[in-house]
Parts: C-alpha cells; sequence; structure tokens
C-alpha cells in the first residue's frame, strides 16, 4: 500500500456537509444504518452541539474522500463512540483511514477524554487491524446487530445480518467499582487486564430501589430496540419483561441494553437479563460519568457466526466467549 494521494487531513467545516453525504452514497449507496450520514440538518446540529467532532480528508481537486468521528450519545456520554470511518472506493489502500484515526486521536486528547470504544465490522479485518495498531483492546461482539449493507469495493454477505466487534482503547487511568454475577467475574477480572483499565470487582445480588427509568428506541430500519437504563430500580426485572412483550408485535431481529454496572443492583439485574434471554455484548468502560456500562445482546434471528472475521487470536477468544454465552442462555431458540 502506498500512501500517494495528494490529499490533507482536518476537522470537518459545515460546508463540508454536502460533499460528505457523497462520498456515504458512494460507499454504501442508501443502506448506511446511520441515516443521520444522508441528513444535512442533523449532521449540522451534531457537529454545532458537538455531539459529534468530524474528521475528513480532502483530495488535492477539493473534493471530500474521507471521514471519521467521535460521537456523543448525549450529554452524560463522556466515552464516545469512534466510529463513521468512511473512504471513497476510489481512494482505498493509501493510509487514508489510519491518516484520519491519528488525528481523531489526538482530537479525543484535546478534549481530556478518558477513553473511547467503537464497533469495528467483521466483514473484513481491516477497521479491526487500525484500532489494534493504536492500542485498543477488543471486550465484545455484537451478534448479527444490523442489516447487511453493501460496502463498495469489499467483500459483502447480503443473507446475513452484520456482526460487530466492541473495542475500547483506555486514554487514561481511572479506577471504578463495578458489580456483576459471579458467573462473569473470571473474565471481565482477565479482560480489564488486558484492556488495561483497572476496576474494583464486587460480586452482588442486591435488588435496587424505587422505580427503574430506562429508555426504549426502536430503529425500524434496523429492525432493532436500544434500552438504556438509567437507573436500576426493584422492578427492574417485571418492566423489562413488560416492554419486550410491548415489542414482540414489531418483530425486530436485534434488541440491545445498556446495563450500568457502576450500580450495586447490576450483578442481579444482569442474571435477569440472562433469565429474558440477553447476554453478553460487549463492556463499555467510562460510557458515563457514572461508569461502566455493559451492553447485553438478545438475537431475535439466526444468524452465520462462521462468516465472522476476526483479526487476531484476541478477538476469536472473545467471539468464543460470546457465543457460549449466546447459547448458554438460548440453547433452544437458536
Amino acid at each position: 500500500m502506498t500512501n500517494d494521494i495528494p490529499h490533507i487531513i482536518r476537522p470537518l467545516k459545515i460546508a463540508d456537509i454536502p460533499q460528505l453525504i457523497d462520498c456515504v452514497r458512494r460507499c454504501y449507496g442508501d443502506s448506511y444504518p446511520f441515516h443521520e450520514m444522508y441528513d444535512p440538518v442533523a449532521l449540522q446540529k451534531m457537529v454545532d452541539g458537538k455531539l459529534m467532532h468530524s474528521v475528513v480528508a480532502i483530495h488535492a481537486d477539493g473534493h471530500l474522500i474521507g471521514h471519521c468521528a467521535l460521537t456523543f450519545d448525549d450529554d452524560h456520554n463522556t466515552s464516545p463512540e469512534a466510529g463513521k470511518m468512511i473512504v471513497d472506493p476510489d481512494f482505498r489502500g493509501h493510509h487514508i483511514a489510519e491518516g484520519m484515526a491519528k488525528v481523531r486521536i489526538d482530537i479525543a486528547k484535546q478534549l481530556d477524554l478518558v477513553g473511547f470504544w467503537t464497533d469495528c465490522v467483521t466483514n473484513h479485518p481491516y477497521s479491526q487491524d487500525e484500532m489494534i495498531a493504536f492500542g485498543a483492546q477488543e471486550t465484545g461482539i455484537l451478534l448479527g446487530a444490523s442489516p447487511s449493507r453493501e460496502m463498495a469495493g469489499l467483500q459483502n454477505y447480503a443473507d446475513t445480518r452484520m456482526s460487530f466487534l466492541s473495542c475500547y482503547l483506555p486514554l487514561k487511568e481511572n479506577i471504578n467499582t463495578i458489580y456483576l454475577p459471579e458467573n462473569h467475574f473470571d473474565f471481565i477480572n482477565d479482560l480489564a487486564t488486558t484492556v488495561n483499565v483497572k476496576r474494583k470487582i464486587a460480586i452482588s445480588n442486591s435488588f435496587g430501589s424505587g422505580e427503574s427509568i430506562y429508555s426504549v428506541k426502536v430503529n425500524p430500519a434496523t429492525q432493532m430496540a436500544n434500552f438504556k437504563v438509567q437507573h436500576i430500580g426493584e422492578d427492574f426485572s417485571s418492566a423489562i419483561s413488560a416492554e419486550l412483550a410491548k415489542l414482540e408485535s414489531q418483530n425486530l431481529a436485534f434488541t440491545m441494553l445498556n446495563l450500568p454496572i457502576s450500580q450495586e443492583a447490576a450483578g442481579l439485574a444482569f442474571s435477569q437479563l440472562e433469565d429474558l434471554g440477553f447476554f453478553w455484548g460487549a463492556w463499555l468502560p467510562n460510557y458515563s460519568a457514572q461508569g461502566d456500562v455493559i451492553r447485553l445482546q438478545k438475537l431475535h434471528e439466526s444468524i452465520n457466526v462462521d462468516e465472522i472475521i476476526c483479526a487476531r487470536a484476541q478477538g476469536e477468544s472473545i467471539k468464543k466467549y460470546v457465543i457460549s454465552e449466546w447459547d448458554r442462555v438460548t440453547p433452544k431458540n437458536k
């Protein structure tokens, strides 16, 4: 690979947004799952609100040939997603993605972030290789989390949903206490050492107090429901069960739930969610000012796990654990 394409890498300007949308279409047609990337008003709102910090590659002739970003879910999110990596199919193989990712890390340090996470596609190893080169570590896999998307010039699997390998890159030390059920203690203890994140891991079977506080968002385009839990109450299991029952008629393919494991009630809540068919998705350290999150996942259709490509043995080990957990909680539903 060579880096012989004359271009510059810099932060996105509002005036770049129409060209960014054109670049997304050259890469993905209309199949990119984050529909905001096609909406100039939504993009400007995220940039102006400092919820998205974008980096672009501009060819010497003036047109945009690449993009990546740090994206915050909301004002409470302290470790954002590093994603939306897009390189024009005509300019791949020239280290453009790597160059943008380096500038993105510089921006993360300027923002004084404790770290960031990313979901790497698993139909090829290239985005994983880039994150690994910067020191990111695998923390989970989301199985069939997105419809297949057509990626120009790359291997595509149109007959199965896409899975994502989740990685975390720590930038500063931050010691937290996390609460988990006993059956995950050894795994998270080893994982924290590998990721180089110091954690006090506590086993707890405590119920929460009061009513649970959470939100549920459904994305019909991706056939996905996303639960975000703010407070684990004593009604947690029954509340989530009731929400799942409401969703049954929508025939969704995938459900994800962000569980705040800095709350002492998280250990029991995790076990209760496993009884409902959820299983380990990904660990997101320092996700909010309150602490870490575990993403749990629940599949409603089968996927081909043999098509999940991991760039190294560490990813394969994570894949094996996640699949074994899927088998354990849903042995009759696959």
